[in-house]
This record gives structure tokens, C-alpha cells and sequence, in this order.
């Protein structure tokens, strides 16, 4: 498949970058910098420095936008992801710096009026920009790390962090016109996919080079970003995205009426998602007349609410192993 990438170049994009880039099946023709974990230029040069470590340099890197739109207070994640994005283990100086022209929402638009798959790791803020000056989205897929259909919020009590810093940017591109409806990895399966000490023992062993490079971030982001998860789990939400984005399958996803607060109000930055639709198709009722409560708001989300959890730790395991894995077992 093609494959665009937009990302805020935090550590759990730098997992799952380093995954798509040991894909065969995978074609990434461009990775766009979205602000986010850090601001965008910073996302930039993380993005440049993980993909030349993974050993394709020649994928461009373009520089995008910093969420601009109205948005909760929200705190920059430093205790999960460092000051510079990976963790802060050292400098990390790109080769190559990332391109400031064509921008990411230029990118983007291209890419996706040409059919391109859309991936967004980070805060929506560019993919709303491309939507607004394009007609061209009905020809893509998008799957996107963000929001919360019953699992809460992490950046706020209801709102999870990639849409929490740009409320509005989300519910520009819920409501775009694409080709299937948006595929949402949200925290409902990404809380529940998790990393255990068995992947994460993996990969200290630094037995390729994608567990050589993720061992000292990943091992910063493990002490702050599980605290909402079971003990002894630590989650990895752009990677499990990553992996829906190429196969589907790997999770069970409900079409649902899904909007975003965009108010002031408690609940600024939450999808809200309509439950209503699954309840009445699992008692059968669909067909039923109306029943006289209010019609849904919002527009059609493929929501990821459980996931193949153990296939999901399979393949972290031979991201960080690789054919080292046989004589591991």
C-alpha cells in the first residue's frame, strides 16, 4: 500500500515508523511534522533522525503546522516523551533536514487526491488544513490514532491528547468526505494492546537494530505514559495504529456516529461517539421505528473498540527480535 504518515515525532511514532519501514507490503512516500509532542520543527528533526536510523533516508520529511485552533488547556507530555521528543538520551543530529516547502498540509492534499492512505499519528492540525483547500480526500483511507469512544481521556478526563490539542482540526476531518469511513484507534484498544515485560525484556536485549535504537526511549516512556494502564503494561498507541492502518483485521471496529466537543465546556476535545447504533444491531433492533430520542450528531468513524492483543505482542516481538526470535523460543 501507499502510505503518507502524518506525526508529531514522539517516541511511540518512532516505533511505529521504525515498523512500517520493515514492511515490504508498505510504501511510505512521505512522512509530514504536525506539533504535538514538541513543537513542529523539533517533530521534524525527530522524524528525519528515526527514519535515516531506520535506514530510509530517502523518504522526505516535510515540515507542517503547530495546532493554532481553540483548544483545552492541555500540558506538553516532557515527563513521557522529554523536552526533545525521544526522551532526551543525548543530541540527535538529522544528516539531512526536514523540507519547509512543499509544507505537510501541501503534502498531504497531493498525496491523498491521488488516493494515497493516510495515517495520522499526531494532532490533526495539518490533515484540516489539506482537507479545507482540497476535494481531493473521497479517494483516500484514513486511520487515525485519537480519541476515546469508553475509555475516557488522558490529556483531559474526557479527551484523549491528539485531539484534545486541536479540537476543531478533528472535527473538520471527521466530517471530510473519505473514500471509507475514518478508521479511529483510540484508547479503547490502545489501553488494552499493550507491552509487557516480555516485549519490553526483548527488547533491552537490543537484538536489532529497531530495539537498539527504541530501547532508551522506550524505556523513558514506560515510567510516566502507563500510568492509565493494568500494572506491568505499557501501552504503544501510534504503533498499534500503524499496524490497523496495514491490516485492518487486527482489531474489531464498530461504524458510529462520532463527534468532537469543540465548546469550552468539561468536555472540550472529546469524541463523542454514539453507542446507541451498536446496542440496537446487537439486540437486533435495527429495523426498529424510531423510538422518539434525538437522531445522532456527528459523522460515520470506523471505531476500533477491542483488538487482537496477542497478534498485536507477535509482531512488537518480531520488530524487536526479528530472526533472532526462533532461537529466543
Amino acid at each position: 500500500m501507499k502510505l503518507i504518515v502524518d506525526s508529531d515525532g514522539g517516541i511511540d511514532d518512532a516505533v511505529a515508523l521504525w515498523w512500517l519501514c520493515g514492511r515490504s507490503d508498505v510504501d511510505v512516500v512521505a512522512v509530514t511534522a504536525v506539533g504535538g509532542s514538541v513543537p513542529v520543527h523539533d517533530a521534524g528533526r525527530n522524524l528525519r533522525v528515526i527514519l535515516e536510523a531506520a535506514g530510509r533516508p530517502d523518504i522526505p520529511v516535510h515540515v507542517g503546522l503547530d495546532p493554532t485552533g481553540p483548544a483545552p488547556p492541555t500540558r506538553r507530555p516532557v515527563l513521557i516523551h522529554g523536552h526533545d521528543g525521544l526522551g532526551d538520551l543525548g543530541p540527535r543530529v538529522p544528516v539531512e533536514p526536514a523540507l519547509t516547502a512543499p509544507t505537510g498540509p501541501e503534502v498531504i492534499a497531493r498525496e491523498v487526491s491521488a488516493g494515497t492512505s493516510l495515517l495520522t499519528l499526531g494532532p490533526l492540525t495539518n490533515v484540516a488544513a489539506a482537507v479545507r483547500s482540497s476535494a481531493g480526500t473521497a479517494k483516500a483511507r484514513l486511520t487515525l490514532m485519537g480519541g476515546s469512544a469508553r475509555a475516557g481521556g488522558n490529556a483531559r478526563p474526557g479527551a484523549e491528547a491528539n485531539i484534545a490539542h486541536d479540537p476543531s482540526a478533528a472535527a473538520a476531518v471527521l466530517a471530510a468526505d473519505w473514500a471509507a469511513p475514518p478508521l479511529m484507534i483510540g484508547l479503547d484498544v490502545t489501553h488494552t494492546a499493550t507491552l509487557t515485560d516480555d516485549e519490553l525484556g526483548l527488547l533491552r536485549r537490543r537484538l536489532t537494530p529497531a530495539a537498539d535504537f527504541l530501547d532508551g526511549p522506550l524505556a523513558v516512556y514506560r515510567r510516566f505514559g502507563a500510568g492509565l494502564c493494568p500494572p506491568g503494561q505499557t501501552p504503544c498507541h501510534d504503533l498499534l495504529a500503524a499496524m490497523a492502518c496495514v491490516d485492518p483485521t487486527l482489531v474489531t471496529a464498530e461504524v458510529l456516529p462520532v463527534a468532537v466537543d469543540t465548546g469550552g465546556s468539561a468536555a472540550w476535545g472529546q469524541t463523542v461517539v454514539d453507542m446507541r447504533p451498536l446496542a440496537r444491531r446487537r439486540s437486533g433492533g435495527a429495523t426498529l421505528p424510531d423510538d422518539g430520542n434525538a437522531a445522532a450528531d456527528g459523522s460515520p468513524v470506523a471505531v476500533a473498540l477491542d483488538a487482537d492483543v496477542s497478534r498485536f505482542r507477535r509482531l512488537v516481538r518480531e520488530l524487536f527480535a526479528g530472526s533472532h526470535l526462533l532461537q529466543i523460543s
